[in-house]
């Protein structure tokens, strides 16, 4: 590479860097948020043959559990409003991980990080650290959409619930922005963040692992809430309507909100948290 390309390609991974620090909390970030609150989350590290899942976690593991799935560039903290919701953490164990490749959670050399299937078994093992004998709701967004509905189609019996917010689920509508090409770069990749990186992997394989999921949509049969904000120019219309479309009418409760952009979890916490509360 001639030293102009390098230096081209330095500040283009630079200024991805910094575009995407503000979707990105720091472990220093996160331990001044929770220095000033009283109750602090719980680290807890499982260890599998093939993989590690590390999850943060709150209130008593007696109590019905709820089990958060980021999106893509996230980590567990991206529901730090349910998480520090003083009225879910009386009523529920909450449990929110990181997927494999964000954060501290991975998978060891034999599967890629990016498989759908995997991931769900992955991160439904989260819920060994509940002792209530009861059901989990399950809350994704985004990315950890389709991995929700695999482990509603996979463990039926684990889940009372699946809420999921502006899924990206169709592998007919996926997204490819102008900078996304820019984290396949070798040398970009040195700079940018760990989760950028993840996402641009997840991003490349998504329509690949989004076909494979097609045929399970009309056998799942645990009550989904679907979200969708009219304003969301991150995860297009077509993946609400997909949704709709694909599955049983009888386990699905569309829900359309006008005014709502891609992050529901933070604009609508009230409506989420009422669809939790709503057992």
């Amino acid at each position: 590479m001639k030293f102009g390309s390098l230096i081209v390609v330095l500040i283009l991974g630079t200024g991805l860097s910094s575009c995407f620090k503000k979707y990105i909390v720091s472990e220093k970030e996160i331990r001044a948020h929770y220095d000033t609150l009283a109750v602090k989350p719980q680290y807890q590290i499982i260890k599998g043959e093939k993989s590690v899942l590390f999850c943060a976690t709150f209130g008593s593991d007696t109590l019905p559990p709820v089990l958060f799935l980021h999106g893509a560039p996230g980590r567990w903290e991206g529901f730090t409003k349910q998480l520090d919701d003083s009225l879910l953490r009386h009523k529920f164990h909450l449990i929110a991980p990181d997927r494999p490749g964000y954060g501290k959670s991975y998978f060891k050399r034999k599967y890629r990080k990016t498989d759908i299937v995997k991931q769900a078994e992955m991160l439904h093992a989260a819920l060994a650290l509940n002792h209530s004998g009861k059901q989990a709701i399950l809350v994704s967004r985004s990315y950890g959409g389709p991995i929700g509905a695999q482990m509603t189609y996979k463990y039926p019996e684990a889940y009372s619930k699946h809420i999921t917010m502006a899924p990206a689920v169709n592998p007919a509508a996926e997204k490819f922005f102008k900078f996304s090409k820019y984290g396949k770069w070798p040398v970009a990749r040195w700079i940018i963040p760990k989760r950028f990186k993840t996402a641009t992997d997840e991003k490349y394989d998504h329509i690949e692992e989004l076909c494979n999921l097609e045929p399970i949509w009309d056998k799942i049969k645990v009550p989904t809430v679907l979200m969708y904000g009219g304003r969301d120019w991150v995860v297009s219309r077509e993946n609400f309507e997909y949704v709709k479309q694909r599955m049983n009418p009888n386990y699905l409760k569309p829900i359309f909100i006008p005014e709502a952009g891609h992050r529901i979890s933070r604009s609508h916490a009230g409506l989420l948290r009422q669809e939790i509360l709503n057992r």
